[in-house]
């Protein structure tokens, strides 16, 4: 389990250069990908800016974490969480505490979902035999599983591994790995 985010291990987070929190303003926190909106602008820094402009794309790991902020793009999990969460109300919230980790290069936010609770995204496949390793050991997510994966060992690697996101539950024994191709 990651110590910055409870679904992201630490040695997957990558950060953003170059930007700020758009919520608390403190340069010297890492910020990570966010699509989402303030949910009280009166508790940002620039109050009027929140106000007038409550959508923001970078967050640092307590803004996320605060449950001042919504993810956009909740229509993209949807089907997940009503078809597998116990505890919807619960499911929500912490799916609004993920980051704009892993890399979704469809633009559609596909985050396996186990156990009553999003799995931990651990990174992606070091090599192209790791990948092979990893259509074998791991199941497929795609909305869900039962979807047919890219034969890779037949069609050759991805344009770049970062395509693919590797996930384990932290209940059971369950890994799964999206294919976000571009």
């Amino acid at each position: 389990m990651g110590t910055v985010f409870k679904h992201v291990a630490d040695a997957a987070l990558r950060s953003v250069a170059n930007e700020i929190c758009q919520q608390c303003e403190r340069p010297e926190m890492p910020v990570y990908g966010y699509a989402g909106t303030l949910v009280d602008p009166h508790l940002a820094a620039n109050v009027a800016l929140a106000q007038e402009e409550p959508e923001v794309c970078y967050l640092c790991a307590s803004c996320i974490q605060s449950g001042n902020v919504r993810r956009s793009n909740r229509h993209d999990v949807a089907q997940t969480v009503h078809s597998l969460a116990k505890d919807p109300e619960s499911a929500w919230q912490a799916f609004n505490q993920l980051p704009g980790i892993p890399l979704f290069l469809q633009g559609c936010f596909d985050w396996p979902f186990c156990c009553d609770s999003w799995c931990e995204f651990s990174g992606s496949p070091l090599n192209f035999l790791h990948l092979l390793a990893t259509q074998q050991s791991h199941q497929y997510w795609e909305k869900g599983i039962g979807k047919q994966p890219r034969p890779f060992a037949n069609q050759g690697p991805p344009e770049s591994l970062r395509e693919i996101s590797l996930f384990a539950c932290r209940s059971c024994p369950a890994c799964y790995y999206t294919d976000q191709f571009s």
